[in-house]
């Protein structure tokens, strides 16, 4: 399959992040198929898509034409699956985060969709192996990561599974690029994949820092924001859902090592169904519009904001050796999917022996394996000339 002969993009699922990938497809000039399994799930994702492209419209972002197609017909809605496949060159399955939700659905996109057909599936973690297990032509799929808004979000990372074709991999990264987004390429499928294997172990240590050592959510947040982020790991826990990042670090324990997992504080707030944003409360309360407020008056500086980025520098570090990615696409990952700075470039300031004594100290004082330094970090290879 080429660019060129992408004529049809069937997206299956039409929530949060799957109403956004079927309005960038139609933005980016092609067919679209919105299957959704429920009429006001899938009402509601068409009217999502109406409202965003008239208020992008409105302000002069895209040209009034996309509008046009939108009511003309250029976005079909659809509660049958077969009937959204049947005549895509590529299919994005973007159900939710669940393997015994996507299985199913992956199994009946393969039995209706053409032999040649390209399918990609929109997960944050799960392994694209096991998925594409599901599909009659594993060759034909790979993974196909956005970052939520997709409309807005600059990245997309796109995974290679175990039997993912050269072809299925060029024709998924040219479509990103033409749909005006940057690339980075997971070349082995590991749990994570690049941005959000690099921040896992962070959320363990931000996990152990309130659960051992007594900080606070504020604690934390005000000192990477005085360090420069938009909005602190904590809150962003809050933003995402606890029980999300929560049932990632689970996923993570169970798949690749069991240093990983929910913190005390996080399941204890799980328990109480304190989820976050979406609940109103969780690290912090939640107004209904807005921002938590985070007295700055509450910054006490307990929190190294170096911390965090080396255990991060590390992470993208092992991926670089297990030959995932490289350490400039790593940067990459998390400057536009977390709008950080690149942990590869952060540590350029430090010596390689400042870096190692800090994570060697972690790993003890907190039995984690995972914090322990790799040897491109330990040779200093990681330095840039």
């Amino acid at each position: 399959m080429k660019l060129e002969d992408l004529k049809t993009i069937a997206v299956i699922g039409p929530g949060d992040i799957g109403h956004g990938i079927a309005q960038l497809a139609l933005m980016s000039g092609y067919r679209v198929n919105l299957c959704g399994r429920r009429q006001v799930s899938l009402d509601g994702g068409m009217d999502r898509i109406r409202k965003s492209l008239e208020k992008l419209t409105e302000k002069g972002k895209i040209q009034g034409t996309v509008l046009e197609a939108f009511h003309n017909g250029g976005m079909k809605a659809t509660l049958s699956l077969e009937e959204a496949v049947k005549d895509a060159q590529l299919i994005i399955e973007a159900v939710p985060e669940d393997m015994e939700i996507k299985r199913p659905v992956l199994r009946q996109i393969s039995d209706a969709c053409s032999r040649d057909a390209v399918i990609a599936t929109n997960t944050s973690s799960m392994s694209i192996t096991t998925l594409a297990g599901n599909v009659a032509h594993p060759e034909n799929m790979a993974g196909m990561h956005y970052f939520n808004p997709a409309v807005l979000m600059k990245l997309v990372e796109v995974i290679r599974g175990g039997k993912t074709s050269d072809e299925t991999v060029r024709f998924i990264c040219d479509y990103a690029k033409h749909a005006g987004k940057t690339v980075v390429l997971a070349r082995k499928d590991t749990p994570g994949f690049i941005a959000n294997r690099i921040v896992a172990p962070v959320v363990v240590y931000n996990g152990l820092c309130v659960d051992i050592d007594g900080f606070t959510p504020a604690d934390i947040d005000l000192s990477m924001m005085k360090n420069g982020q938009k909005m602190g790991p904590m809150e962003l826990a809050d933003y995402t859902g606890i029980d999300v990042t929560s049932s990632c670090q689970e996923y993570y324990h169970t798949h690749l090592s069991p240093d990983y997992g929910p913190s005390e504080t996080a399941r204890k707030l799980m328990a109480k169904g304190c989820l976050g944003k979406k609940t109103g409360s969780g690290y912090y309360k939640w107004p209904e519009k807005g921002r938590p407020d985070i007295d700055p008056a509450l910054y006490t500086g307990r929190y190294d904001p170096d911390i965090p980025n080396f255990i991060q520098a590390n992470e993208a570090c092992r991926l670089y050796e297990e030959g995932v990615c490289t350490l400039e696409e790593c940067d990459t990952a998390i400057r536009l999917g977390y709008n950080m700075e690149g942990p590869i470039e952060y540590i350029q300031r430090f010596e390689p022996k400042e870096v190692t004594g800090a994570l060697e100290y972690l790993s003890v004082r907190y039995h984690k394996e995972i914090f322990k330094p790799v040897e491109t970090i330990r040779t200093g290879a990681y330095k840039r000339k």
